[in-house]
């Protein structure tokens, strides 16, 4: 379910950017509704009104929601996207409009030997386009934001290179692991750790 909120004061969320995700692993207690996360619009897509305000999308839902027979109605869900904003942001104000609307199957899920299938399509590309065709965006090498800006800038830096590319060629070849090799607690200062609460542990991302 996702609920936009439209607030009149331009200046009433208590921070700014492009808003935030809630982990899977914050406590029922303090997520009941659920929320998948919040977007501040008004900061994440400037320019588009010619009122001032405030625009907010809550994520509701999502796979929490599967076994569920029925889903809140509209009225249910603007209280919930607004006990969200009050328990997280402290946004207690009434909204001047809201729109909600139910996303079913919105965000899409790779299964099982889809890395395979993106490099059997690399090598098809290749065959029938000869290089002429590329592809980027998130039904092939992620389905994030950063990873189709990734994926599109990728594609643009082969083309300017001359590199003749499908967009798929590094399909599964992306993710970056890196261990690091620790002091040990003897090479580090005890009062040192202490005052800076420093935690140490092993690094994996994925780039």
């Amino acid at each position: 379910m996702v609920v936009n909120l439209y607030f009149k004061d331009p200046h009433i969320l208590p921070e700014r950017g492009f808003g935030y995700l809630i982990p899977r692993s914050i406590p029922f207690a303090q997520n009941p509704e659920r929320a998948l996360g919040v977007v501040f619009d008004s900061d994440a897509v400037k320019g588009q009104d010619t009122a001032s305000g405030t625009k907010v999308t809550v994520m509701l839902g999502g796979h929490w929601w599967d076994a569920f027979d029925a889903y809140p109605d509209e009225e249910e869900g603007v209280n919930m996207a607004r006990a969200v904003l009050h328990r997280h942001l402290k946004i207690s104000d009434k909204p001047a409009a809201t729109r909600v609307s139910i996303q079913r199957n919105c965000i899409p899920q790779y299964t099982v030997g889809h890395e395979s299938r993106m490099q059997a399509a690399h090598v098809d590309l290749m065959r029938e386009f000869k290089g002429k065709l590329a592809v980027a965006g998130n039904s092939y090498t992620g389905v994030g934001l950063n990873d189709c800006v990734r994926a599109a800038r990728d594609v643009v830096m082969g083309m300017k290179r001359g590199t003749v590319s499908t967009g798929l060629e590094d399909a599964g070849r992306k993710d970056l692991y890196v261990q690091v090799t620790l002091p040990s607690a003897a090479e580090i200062d005890a009062e040192t750790r202490r005052r800076e609460g420093r935690s140490w542990g092993i690094l994996a991302c994925s780039n």
